[in-house]
């Protein structure tokens, strides 16, 4: 039912294209990317399991290709039951049904391309339906533009990033529960989006955001006519969910980036603290359209995730911070990542 052809034609034009794919070298990467895992494995101690998935170079385009593949994959279930429940008899069935599966495609769209602006790297795994090989991304124009913007040297920079992301591969390795855990989050939020939004509310939101040309959308969003209307407030309680569960398993990607730069060399805590200056900097548009979709508060637990786990490992050690990935119940609840102190006395 979504209209995932005009998702991409969307993404792509907000996402733009970038310095291109070959800003980075796919030798680069690799070089850079070689015994990261072991890296993280030996700080961690976290044991991986089966076969780990090699660095991809793409470029914006193909990263919104393989978001959109997740997307669709992800979201498959819940399209066919809300297209049946707006099986309508009469002309406007059809109708009905076509913008409704614009209206999230333009949805999906504005999403994907405003990520594939800022991503960095990413480890694609399935969170939702049938398992799928696990695939390593990193995005190479904005890789270039964000080395280039910090002042880094290339190899340093890119190794920083790929410890990063090899944290990621290494958590669902050695946590199988994750995966599960988050997606099944994600399956009841993808139920609602659509269980909670009227026929009237979709019909509403794609005349007045269906533009042939990208940049009128991209003109709406800027004047304020655009409003999603797949984001309600009884949903906050598990966007808050996922989102605590979101930000332990990137904060703590970046406490063992930093943990493990700084054994390997002190000059990345400078890396940090300008990649910080880096994502606090944005122009408009990035501005409106994180407070949108609530990407402020994404960042925000992301830093609550790291500060977390900054204290508790300053405190009880990597081992006790690794109680996290005992079971889901050991997570911390959105109250404890700002006071690690009560997660020490739940869980410890």
């Amino acid at each position: 039912m979504v209209d995932w052809s005009l998702a991409s034609r969307v993404a792509r034009g907000v996402a733009g294209n970038g310095t291109g794919k070959r800003s980075v070298r796919r030798s680069d990467l690799r070089r850079a990317a070689r015994g990261s895992v072991g890296l993280v494995r030996d700080f961690t101690g976290l044991e991986t399991k089966g076969r780990l998935p090699s660095a991809e170079v793409v470029d914006r385009p193909e990263w919104i290709d393989a978001n959109l593949v997740s997307l669709r994959a992800m979201s498959a279930e819940v399209e066919a039951e809300f297209a049946a429940s707006l099986q309508l008899p009469g002309p406007l069935g059809p109708g009905l049904r076509a913008l409704a599966g614009a209206a999230a495609g333009v949805e999906m769209g504005i999403v994907s391309g405003f990520l594939a602006r800022r991503v960095l790297g990413q480890y694609d795994v399935a969170l939702i339906g049938p398992p799928r090989p696990s695939r390593l991304l990193f995005v190479a124009p904005n890789l270039a533009e964000a080395q280039k913007s910090l002042g880094a040297d290339r190899e340093t920079f890119l190794r920083w990033i790929a410890i990063h992301e090899a944290t990621h591969v290494v958590q669902f390795s050695a946590v199988p529960w994750l995966r599960e855990h988050i997606g099944g989050i994600g399956e009841e939020l993808l139920g609602g989006a659509f269980a909670q939004v009227s026929a009237r509310e979709l019909a509403r939101a794609a005349r007045r955001l269906l533009q042939p040309d990208p940049r009128r959308l991209l003109e709406a969003i800027r004047n304020g006519e655009w409003a999603s209307p797949f984001i309600s407030a009884p949903r906050r309680r598990l966007v808050d969910r996922l989102q605590a569960t979101m930000a332990m398993v990137e904060g703590y990607s970046d406490h063992v980036m930093d943990g493990v730069g700084d054994q390997l060399d002190p000059a990345y805590g400078e890396l940090r603290r300008r990649l910080e200056a880096r994502r606090a900097a944005r122009d408009p548009l990035e501005a409106l359209l994180s407070r949108l979709f609530g990407m402020e508060m994404k960042m925000r637990q992301y830093r609550l995730g790291k500060s977390f786990c900054d204290e508790v490992a300053e405190r009880r050690g990597i081992e006790a911070l690794n109680r996290v990935w005992s079971e889901p119940a050991t997570l911390p609840r959105p109250s404890e990542l700002e006071r690690p102190g009560r997660w020490l006395r739940r869980v410890a």
